[in-house]
C-alpha cells in the first residue's frame, strides 16, 4: 500500500486516484494515517459483504469475509506492503 501525506495527495490527486484502482492509498495527516483511498469496486464488494449481515459479526460473516480476502488477495497484499 502506498502512503502519502495529505498535501502531496492534494497536489497529485489524479495520480493517486489512478493508483487506487490498483492498490489502496493511505493518506496521512500530522504523521498519522487518517484515510485510505480504495477503488469503487473494492468499496462495493466490502460494503455488500458488510450489509449482507446487517453489520453483524457471526460465523457466516467471518467465512464470507475470509473468502472475500482470498478472492481479492492481490489488493490486500498491497495493504501489507
Amino acid at each position: 500500500m502506498k502512503t502519502v501525506t495529505a498535501s502531496l495527495f492534494q497536489k497529485n490527486f489524479g495520480q493517486f486516484k489512478e493508483l487506487a484502482q490498483r492498490e489502496p492509498v493511505a493518506i496521512t495527516s500530522n504523521g498519522r494515517e487518517s484515510v485510505v483511498l480504495i477503488s469503487a469496486s473494492e468499496y462495493a464488494a466490502l460494503s455488500k459483504l458488510r450489509f449482507a449481515y446487517g453489520a453483524e459479526v457471526n460465523e457466516d460473516f467471518e467465512q464470507d469475509l475470509a473468502e472475500h480476502f482470498d478472492a481479492h488477495r492481490e489488493v490486500h497484499d498491497g495493504l501489507s506492503k
